[in-house]
């Protein structure tokens, strides 16, 4: 029943290219070459665009909206979050819905786009915002996870000095493609309500596909600084702890669920960034909060680090070597 919801709240950005697509076929026979697009106020618009390049830039931007709200339905995410990212995307494409309705109903009125008139006509484009509440109240939003036990794998001692590993998600990749095409348009060709909704737009749909693209794939590295873990192909710095702020370094068989759910995750007390179902590094902090982030090789990552530590904590307490027994988790260390 849940997933029904899911797939039902991401469908309703089906409606904003349905709408234009039918106001499109309905008004052609009467709509000129040109169209108003922009009005300073609620009197004559200032602004024209082309006709069928409008309606084909809106349809496809839209269209772009659509498919990735079905990605985020396919994709494992937390439900509070899911439902907002698909809240947002219909707030955006329902204003630009009734960008184009507003365009073409009040040309066809007014007899050619120079005399077109907002008028009334405003409370339209203001109210498509309210479209984020559909998204919201059908899609569920319980975020309790299972508990789950994951199983611990064994670390083998290592006096290795540093250590990368990777990790890649499709889903995140092509999220972050759709919504990188997504705000090239706007940017591009998309000045119907103003220049400022254009930047606002294709804005949020940039640091969408930068975040979605950071998570595509991910760098883990672990040397004298600490772990680090940054995106790939986009250089951004997602997670980073200091050696002396660890406590115990494990590996897991790492369940999204667990950690509420793929990407980056966060329930109290816990952070993850959760790529797939496999070998993860765990870390828990001298504050008590757990990292946890899926990568592959974690095994021979988490016990780098673990000697890290270890050799660490010795220098702090001026003992000479790197013993083996505290290195792999000093659990009774205040």
């Amino acid at each position: 029943m849940d997933r029904a919801r899911v797939w039902l709240a991401a469908l309703v950005l089906a409606l904003p290219p349905s709408v234009i697509a039918a106001t499109w076929a309905a008004l052609a026979p009467r709509l000129p070459a040109s169209i108003a697009t922009h009005w300073s106020d609620t009197g004559v618009a200032d602004g024209i665009s082309p006709t069928v390049p409008t309606a084909v830039t809106l349809l496809s931007i839209t269209g772009a909206m659509l498919v990735a709200g079905l990605v985020l339905a396919a994709v494992r995410l937390s439900s509070r979050t899911r439902a907002t990212l698909l809240s947002l995307l219909a707030a955006v494409s329902g204003m630009l819905a009734a960008a184009w309705v507003v365009s073409a109903v009040t040309t066809v009125e007014a007899g050619s786009a120079q005399e077109a008139v907002l008028g009334p006509w405003l409370a339209l484009l203001l109210g498509a915002v309210l479209l984020l509440l559909v998204p919201w109240l059908i899609h569920p939003r319980d975020d309790r996870v299972p508990h789950l036990d994951e199983p611990v794998l064994p670390l083998a001692p290592t006096d290795e000095r540093s250590w990368r590993g990777e990790a890649r998600s499709t889903p995140f990749l092509l999220l972050g493609i759709v919504l990188a095409v997504g705000s090239v348009l706007v940017a591009a060709v998309l000045p119907i309500a103003g220049p400022w909704l254009s930047i606002l737009v294709a804005g949020v749909l940039l640091a969408g596909a930068a975040i979605a693209l950071a998570l595509a794939r991910i760098r883990v590295t672990v040397d004298a600084d600490g772990l680090r873990v940054r995106g790939a192909l986009v250089m951004l710095p997602l997670r980073t702890i200091p050696l002396e702020r660890i406590r115990v370094v494990e590996a897991h068989e790492i369940e999204p669920l667990g950690w509420g759910g793929w990407g980056y995750r966060g329930l109290p007390g816990h952070l993850a960034i959760v790529l797939r179902r496999g070998p993860g590094i765990v870390v828990t902090t001298r504050e008590g909060s757990r990292f946890a982030v899926t990568v592959d090789d974690a095994q021979q990552g988490a016990s780098t680090l673990a000697g890290l530590v270890a050799r660490a904590r010795d220098a702090e307490r001026g003992v000479g070597g790197a013993g083996s027994g505290e290195e792999r988790g000093d659990r009774d260390e205040p």
